[in-house]
């Protein structure tokens, strides 16, 4: 009677571990499933060398990972750049992959303020896109794309000059050579092998 027991005991231990063994697996590959296709969404934009884009169509064939900033931000976009910044360089050697940062304050950021917001954080823009556009436009894309925006109050300074700052989303958004949105992560404070890791799986698809 022992015996059986304790043979019950390892065939539960074992059927324990392969339920589990399978949940990792399964939310390994659900982690990448495709969560949204933008294959037949279009938007006009114009990146930040003022050229006119149909996003996000004009990019197919490309992994993308897609940010969210404006340039007048204090601090979460900063990192999210900084952070995007460093995958770039550690994919440097990789083809069909781009970045891409939306900016959701268009009134602002004109396509020649977005080129010297890059210059000044030493973007390499050979393969990264800053884009603005119509606020309709960029509103509409912000919606598909799940990013919430909350602008506070404006101010004005004695210039006229006016003031005022936006509550956003703290996200980035992986989508395959498709346009299918394949997985999310929190921008400021990405998990950069995690990630690193899902491109490269996405990259030999």
């Amino acid at each position: 009677m022992d015996f059986i027991r304790k043979r019950t005991s390892v065939t539960t231990l074992l059927i324990v571990f392969a339920i589990g063994l399978a949940g990792i697996l399964l939310s390994g590959c659900d982690r990448l499933a495709v969560k949204k296709s933008m294959a037949d969404e279009n938007y006009e934009l114009v990146d930040q060398n003022g050229t006119s884009i149909q996003f996000p169509k004009a990019y197919l064939g490309n992994v993308m990972l897609v940010g969210y900033v404006y340039t007048h931000c204090p601090d979460i976009c900063p990192m999210i750049t900084y952070n995007m910044r460093d995958i770039q360089q550690e994919l440097s050697e990789e083809e069909n992959f781009m970045l891409i940062s939306i900016s959701f304050d268009p009134t602002r950021d004109s396509p020649e303020i977005l080129h010297q917001y890059a210059d000044n954080y030493k973007l390499d823009q050979q393969n990264w896109r800053l884009l603005t556009g119509n606020t309709d436009e960029v509103d509409s894309a912000l919606e598909t794309l799940e990013i919430n925006t909350l602008k506070s109050p404006t101010s004005f300074d004695d210039d006229g000059t006016a003031t005022y700052y936006i509550d956003h989303t703290d996200r980035v958004t992986l989508i395959d050579r498709k346009g299918n949105v394949r997985n999310t992560y929190v921008g400021s404070k990405m998990n950069q092998d995690e990630i690193i890791s899902d491109i490269h799986k996405l990259l030999i698809e």
